[in-house]
């Protein structure tokens, strides 16, 4: 055998090896690029999951809403018999009379791109107005009947919102509800708690005040009247 025909056929011998091994390397491309493709689309779907969250705030301005007042023999949301509530309600001035709504209030949106799930609603007092003259509340007051958080929470009506949705309630809170008669505004901050469809907890909060005007001795006109400046907790 000549030279020229050995080496002809030692390179026939290698040429399905090296196919083989070709084919090998680009199995291994293809299988990378897809499974780099893959992850990127799952970080990308990630990232867009993680983006739509719902965005709940008051509408801005105020809202003048008629009330009754009437004598407040129980606290709406709260247990009778126990002695706490008993004894507030006992220190009441004689013939307190109370403003309840005639009307659902609130215009609370949903600015998102998620629904705001299980809403919740409280308000914090930090301020009273009384007879022409603000004062803060203190610490202690601020902890105690009636203006604890348990006192002052509301539902969402619906209680979930949907991205574009909006959603009301129709209580006051017990620290407006039960305001001494001298007293004319309150004023603190509505706090807005929700989860998103993942299931995380989200929350803001909006400056809000309620002035209380005793019209008659049978009426009341309460105004709400929410900040522009929401505040980011989470």
């Amino acid at each position: 055998m000549n030279l020229k025909k050995a080496r002809n056929m030692a390179v026939a011998e290698l040429v399905p090896w090296f196919q083989i091994a070709s084919t090998i390397i680009a199995g291994i491309g293809i299988i990378t690029s897809v499974s780099l493709g893959i992850a990127s689309l799952n970080n990308n779907r990630t990232d867009r999951l993680i983006k739509i969250s719902p965005n709940l705030l008051f509408n801005v301005g105020g809202q003048e809403l008629a009330a009754t007042l009437q004598p407040l023999k129980r606290i709406p949301g709260v247990a009778t018999g126990e002695q706490d509530v008993e004894e507030f309600l006992a220190a009441l001035p004689d013939g307190y009379l109370a403003p309840f709504l005639e009307q659902h209030y609130g215009q609370l949106y949903n600015h998102g791109a998620g629904p705001g799930l299980s809403v919740e609603i409280w308000f914090q007092a930090e301020r009273l107005t009384v007879k022409g003259q603000e004062r803060s509340l203190t610490r202690n007051e601020r902890e105690s009947l009636p203006y604890i958080k348990t006192w002052n929470m509301m539902s969402a009506i619906p209680a979930n919102v949907p991205p574009g949705g909006v959603a009301s309630f129709g209580t006051l809170p017990i620290c407006v509800l039960a305001a001494h008669p001298d007293v004319t505004k309150v004023t603190g901050n509505m706090y807005i708690e929700c989860h998103d469809q993942h299931g995380r907890s989200l929350q803001w909060s909006q400056p809000t005040t309620y002035f209380i005007d005793r019209l008659k001795s049978d009426k009341a006109t309460i105004t709400v009247a929410f900040s522009q400046r929401p505040v980011s907790l989470t």
